[in-house]
């Protein structure tokens, strides 16, 4: 399913590109007359409409430099579907593109006594912007990141020398790797942590989260989990659109309602960048997402209709 240009979506001109670390570039968005963009705080993202076919998530650095400018960093996929590639090779300085607002589902929660943050890869693009504002703030925080060696190390001129921060190197000789696990359990009961990174490490952080305070670990995925549950036939009623739709086993809930000409909200269609997320009346609901926490879940008021499925033979939902 080809994604497509929102009605709420905000023209922007590319005002630059440079260069972040190998393989990562930096782009910056302004608006077209020099208005202010919509604020957005640490951990928020922005949906990019690179062509017709592309629609990315990209995480907003923080601070923005100007009030009429977002900044995002890109890694080129080269085995990717294409959209970083379009934006690297392709791209033309005073393009016009179109952006969505910011959203925000891996927020800094205020109040901790102190803060630790993960990072792997191209996964420092929300994590510097915690640690930037956390410092700002005045609080207690470490980020630990890892990253292939010195020259793919995004913001490295700017985190090197800073003594919160721990970079981890995979071309290290002599250098024993240190493991996020390792990591995790010397910190104290009461830190809150947060991870943006690869899959593996992902996964690694989640197996750790399980022993520390609910509320205490946060994380943002690239990409959903490998889906390996059933997938059965199930009803949704749509109270807005008063239809009701059968979704089959091997369509998604957010297919059925466009199928159906129900013009729902939809970006990365993986449940990971929370575009079509949509209030839930009434039944439960077997997430699949990525981006609700465990107590949202647990709430049953909201799912992520690209992969989310009802638990039972029904859901109603505000749509």
């Amino acid at each position: 399913m080809a994604s497509s240009k929102s009605t709420a979506d905000i023209a922007v001109r590319l005002d630059g590109v440079s260069f972040g670390a190998a393989g990562i570039n930096l782009y910056r968005f302004c608006s077209l007359d020099g208005s202010a963009l919509p604020a957005f705080e640490p951990g928020a993202h922005i949906d990019v409409q690179i062509s017709a076919e592309h629609r990315r998530q990209y995480s907003l650095i923080w601070p923005a430099p100007s009030a009429d400018s977002y900044v995002v960093a890109v890694q080129v996929a080269e085995a990717g579907r294409g959209g970083s590639k379009a934006l690297h090779y392709e791209s033309v300085v005073g393009s016009t593109l179109h952006i969505s607002a910011p959203r925000n589902h891996f927020p800094l929660q205020p109040g901790a006594d102190s803060y630790a943050l993960f990072a792997g890869g191209i996964g420092i693009t929300p994590i510097v912007s915690m640690f930037r504002h956390l410092k700002s703030a005045g609080k207690r925080v470490d980020l630990y990141y890892w990253s292939a060696n010195p020259n793919r190390t995004l913001f490295h001129k700017e985190l090197v020398d800073d003594p919160c921060v721990h970079l981890m190197f995979e071309t290290s000789p002599g250098q024993p790797q240190r493991m996020i696990t390792d990591v995790i359990r010397s910190l104290p009961a009461h830190a809150h942590l947060y991870c943006c990174g690869p899959a593996r490490m992902l996964d690694e952080f989640d197996a750790m989260a399980t022993s520390r305070a609910e509320g205490s670990t946060h994380r943002e995925r690239f990409s959903a989990p490998v889906e390996t549950l059933p997938r059965g036939v199930f009803k949704a009623y749509l109270k807005k659109s008063n239809k009701v739709l059968t979704v089959g086993p091997e369509e998604t809930l957010l297919q059925a309602c466009l199928a159906s000409g129900v013009d729902a909200a939809y970006s990365c269609e993986e449940g990971v960048c929370g575009a079509c997320e949509v209030a839930v009346l009434e039944g439960k609901v077997d997430h699949r997402d990525s981006v609700l926490t465990p107590s949202e879940r647990e709430a049953g008021r909201k799912m992520m209709i690209c992969c989310s499925r009802a638990k039972d033979e029904s859901v109603v939902l505000d749509l």
